[in-house]
């Protein structure tokens, strides 16, 4: 992603961001890669919260802090319900989970979110992982999946879980939550 100041790119696993002026008051190139991949096993969960997640969680949302693991946490989820036989796409920007070739990851960088939306309604995938749910569009095409009855897991960066239903109750009536929110 190229834009007057900023210069984001994805080359493997890696992450580059340069920032120029006017943006900074200097060049800064800055490389980011995963530090650690794990599995859902090793998170050690709850026999109760595993059951929850494999069987009856159809609208997740993943919430903390910056850096806290919560993309490494949905792509280990990811992992696990493509091995069980679920077909499960991703929506990135960037593409930068560290997934199984079996998993497809969709990039919003290079498109709309109305051709993300059409294209996941016409494959029908069995889960959808959102990676880094930002702004308005975001939150309404994860909304719009779920009230479609697609399985999503959503990542959003808050500091405490009432910042999470906050960022929802000001997008959609406070009554549709229990909709959109399962877990």
């Amino acid at each position: 992603i190229s834009n007057p100041g900023s210069t984001i790119v994805q080359y493997k696993n890696y992450r580059i961001v340069i920032v120029r002026k006017p943006i900074s008051d200097g060049l800064e190139i800055t490389a980011i890669r995963p530090i650690k991949k794990l599995s859902l096993e090793d998170y050690k969960l709850p026999e109760e919260i595993l059951e929850r997640i494999e069987t009856k969680a159809r609208g997740i949302i993943i919430a903390g802090e910056t850096g806290s693991g919560k993309s490494t946490f949905a792509q280990a989820i990811a992992e696990e319900f493509a091995r069980s036989g679920k077909i499960t796409k991703t929506v990135e920007s960037p593409r930068d989970l560290q997934l199984d070739k079996n998993i497809t990851q969709y990039s919003k960088s290079f498109t709309s979110s109305t051709e993300i939306h059409d294209i996941l309604f016409l494959s029908r995938p069995d889960n959808i992982i959102f990676d880094e749910i930002r702004d308005t569009p975001d939150f309404k095409l994860f909304t719009d999946l779920r009230l479609a009855g697609s399985n999503c897991i959503g990542v959003l960066h808050a500091a405490e879980p009432i910042d999470t239903v906050q960022r929802f109750i000001t997008r959609l009536d406070t009554g549709m939550i229990p909709s959109v929110l399962d877990t």
